[in-house]
């Protein structure tokens, strides 16, 4: 049975649920055993198999570099050597010869036509300068003294009966005009001089010639061009680009700065925080954190209004209570006050009040708690029933930093109440 667990390497779960744990511990040993020894005979096998693998690799063919003075491979980079030619030269060469290549095929393409219209062109050329006949003066001796009294009737008799010599007549070339009509058809009655296909070659070879220099110049100019083009837009795109990524890091400089900017009002809030405390222990903050500005006005209409929380016996608010402002805010309205100035405000991170105070150098701020009753925010601290009592207490009692409560700020956020006392 053991051997057949090693061999499969799987205990069956009724089996295994029948050994005890020394029985259990002593298989697992056994089985991890048996796990090494595969292994090692898995990896002598792959060593072998590799030393084969590399000694039948070292008879095949390898590359080696060739070597430079220094001893490192020889490089040779192209443009550094004096007679390596630039690449506009090169591209100039490319340009060259793709134009020539072009120019052959389009030559090619027509120069069977070429070949028919030069011969029709030949011929022509033979029918306008076609020879004509021209009868010289006729001239003819009077046989007898008797055709003096001859009739005109008779003179003309003997003229038409006398045969022509041909011998007599001239030929003359003279050039007829366009009006001359004349049929391709009878081209097999054209001399073959006229015809030759010798001179057909030559004059088909001339105008190659010259139909080739002029058609490799030609396309020659529109490929510069249009590499010109090419180089034209390239570098529109390049200053595009450049523009884009100058554009984009500026952007990214500024976010930047943002960041260090909202990082050093932070570095510059927390220090004010803990500078305008009079006292470490109203720095701490109740555990009960208010989650948002409508959860603390809610609060306030429905708990401290009952408690006439900023409210004078007639339910009007006291001068020095400003609502729900910020910290900012009401920094913004003491710093144009004389020392002693404070109000009392809402505060979103507790459950209570801040006391915002002008000093003579700056302005402190101190946390209310309002559960169960007014105190600062600490350990040990005095308890009032109203906040009405604490803001009194204060008038003659200094807080911890020997400053009392002296006159209330005049509010410059009159919204801030008209919401504490909207009906919902």
């Amino acid at each position: 049975m053991l051997q057949q667990i090693l061999r499969d390497m799987y205990v069956d779960p009724e089996i295994l649920a029948e050994l005890d744990e020394d029985q259990k511990q002593t298989l697992f040993c056994k089985m991890r055993e048996e796990q090494v020894r595969r292994w090692k005979a898995w990896n002598d096998k792959l060593c072998e198999d590799t030393i084969k693998s590399n000694a039948k690799n070292s008879n095949k063919k390898s590359v080696e570099f060739m070597k430079g003075s220094d001893g490192e491979p020889w490089v040779w980079v192209m443009g550094e050597h004096e007679d390596d030619k630039s690449i506009e030269e090169i591209l100039r060469e490319e340009a060259a010869e793709k134009a020539r290549q072009l120019a052959e095929k389009e030559t090619e393409k027509i120069r069977e036509e070429m070949r028919k219209e030069m011969k029709a062109q030949l011929i022509s050329d033979y029918v306008d300068l076609s020879p004509k006949i021209e009868f010289p003066p006729q001239k003819y001796e009077i046989e007898t003294d008797m055709d003096i009294y001859c009739s005109v009737e008779e003179i003309q008799a003997k003229i038409h009966s006398k045969p022509r010599n041909l011998n007599n007549y001239s030929l003359n070339y003279y050039p007829v005009k366009n009006n001359n009509k004349f049929s391709f058809n009878d081209a097999a009655n054209i001399p073959e001089e006229v015809t030759n296909t010798q001179k057909v070659a030559q004059r088909v070879a001339l105008w190659e010639k010259k139909f080739l220099s002029d058609k490799t110049c030609e396309i020659f100019q529109k490929i510069q061009k249009k590499q010109q083009e090419a180089a034209k837009e390239a570098e529109e795109e390049e200053i595009k680009k450049d523009q884009l990524w100058r554009e984009q890091e500026r952007k990214a400089k500024q976010a930047d700065q943002q960041k260090r900017e909202i990082a050093r009002r932070a570095r510059q809030e927390h220090k004010l925080n803990s500078e305008f405390q009079l006292d470490t222990s109203y720095t701490t903050v109740n555990s009960g954190v208010p989650p948002g500005r409508t959860a603390v006005l809610e609060w306030y209409r429905n708990k401290e209004r009952e408690r006439s929380a900023g409210l004078d016996p007639s339910n009007n608010v006291m001068p020095w209570f400003h609502g729900l402002i910020t910290r900012q805010e009401s920094e913004k309205l003491l710093l144009s006050q004389p020392c002693g100035t404070f109000l009392v405000r809402l505060s979103e991170r507790i459950w209570g009040y801040a006391i915002s105070y002008r000093a003579k150098d700056k302005c402190k701020h101190y946390l209310v708690s309002a559960v169960p009753k007014y105190m600062f925010v600490g350990n040990n601290q005095m308890e009032h029933e109203t906040l009405g009592d604490m803001i009194n207490f204060h008038h003659t009692q200094p807080l911890t930093g020997g400053e009392t409560l002296q006159y209330p700020c005049p509010r410059g956020f009159p919204a801030a109440i008209e919401e504490l006392f909207q009906e919902k």
